[in-house]
C-alpha cells in the first residue's frame, strides 16, 4: 500500500532565495512524486501551516507567497501541485487545455511575475499524450478532419495556436528522416511526441523575452511520472532553459527527434 503524507514542519515554511533554488526545489519534489508512485511504503511531504489555510501566526492574514508561477495543462491526469510535489500557496498555476499562451494567461503570468515578490520561476509544463496537441497533428495530417472543426470557434481557439509547434516538428522530423518519414508507422506519435515539446519551448521563448524573471520548461511524462525531454540518450529528466533563437529550438528538436521510436 501507498501512502502519501502531508506532515506539517517548521522548516518548510522557507522560501527558495533565487531561480535556481526554486527550479532545484521544483526537480526534488517531481522525484519524490515518481518515487512514490511507483513503489510501496511511505513518502512524506513536509510542509507549512499555510498548505491547510492557516496563518502562521494566529489571527493574521494569509498572504499569497508562491514561488514559482506555471503554465500547464487543464489535463485532469497532470495537476502541477502533484507534478512537482508541491502544497498550496507553493505555485501560482495557469492551466488551459494544450498550455496554449492565450491573452489571458499571459495577463496571469504577467500578474504573478510583476506583483508577487516571492515568485522566482516561471515554467511551461506540457504533457505526454495530450489530447489539445493530438486533435492539432490529426488536423495536420489529415485536412478534411480539420474542416470539421473550422466552424467550432471554441475548439478552433485551442488547436489553432498549437498548430506552430505541430509544423515546427514536422519540419524538424523530416530533417532527421526525410521526406518518407511521413509514411512510417510510428510516425504521428512522434510527430505528437515532439510537437508537445515545441509547443511548450514556443511558450517559454515568448514568456522569456517578455517578462522579468527566469524561464524553464519541461514535459511530464504520464508513464514515468518525471518532469524531463525526450532526448537522444533516452528520458532527460528535469526542467530546461527555453531555446535561444531559432538555432536553438531547432537544435532542441533535433535532440527530442533523436529520442522518437517510429517503429
Amino acid at each position: 500500500m501507498r501512502e502519501i503524507v502531508w506532515q506539517e514542519s517548521p522548516d518548510a515554511a522557507s522560501q527558495p532565495a533565487s531561480a535556481e533554488e526554486a527550479r532545484e526545489r521544483l526537480e526534488a519534489g517531481n522525484r519524490g512524486f515518481a518515487e512514490a508512485g511507483g513503489q510501496d511504503g511511505r513518502h512524506v511531504v513536509p510542509v507549512g501551516r499555510e498548505a491547510f489555510g492557516l496563518p502562521r501566526e494566529e489571527g493574521a492574514g494569509l498572504p499569497q507567497e508562491p514561488f514559482a508561477a506555471l503554465l500547464g495543462c487543464a489535463d485532469a491526469r497532470v495537476p502541477a501541485e502533484l507534478v512537482f510535489g508541491q502544497v498550496t500557496n507553493s505555485l501560482f498555476v495557469v492551466r488551459v487545455a494544450g498550455n496554449i499562451l492565450g491573452t489571458e494567461c499571459v495577463g496571469s503570468l504577467h500578474y504573478a511575475a510583476g506583483n508577487i515578490p516571492t515568485v522566482r520561476l516561471v515554467t511551461v509544463l506540457g504533457h505526454s499524450a495530450c489530447g489539445a496537441v493530438s486533435a492539432a497533428v490529426d488536423g495536420f495530417l489529415d485536412p478534411a478532419a480539420y474542416l470539421a472543426v473550422v466552424h467550432d470557434q471554441q475548439l478552433r481557439a485551442v488547436v489553432d495556436p498549437l498548430l506552430a509547434g505541430v509544423r515546427l516538428a514536422a519540419l524538424a522530423l523530416g530533417r532527421a528522416h526525410g521526406d518518407a518519414v511521413t509514411g512510417a508507422e510510428g510516425y504521428r506519435d512522434a510527430l505528437v511526441s515532439v510537437a508537445t515539446v515545441a509547443n511548450a519551448a514556443i511558450s517559454a521563448t515568448v514568456l522569456a523575452a517578455d517578462l522579468d524573471k527566469p524561464v524553464a520548461l519541461g514535459v511530464f511524462d504520464l508513464a514515468s511520472r518525471r518532469v524531463g525531454l525526450p532526448a537522444g540518450d533516452g528520458w532527460r529528466a528535469g526542467l530546461v532553459d527555453p531555446p535561444s533563437g531559432a538555432s536553438g529550438l531547432e537544435a532542441l528538436l533535433a535532440d527530442v527527434v533523436a529520442g522518437q521510436s517510429l517503429g
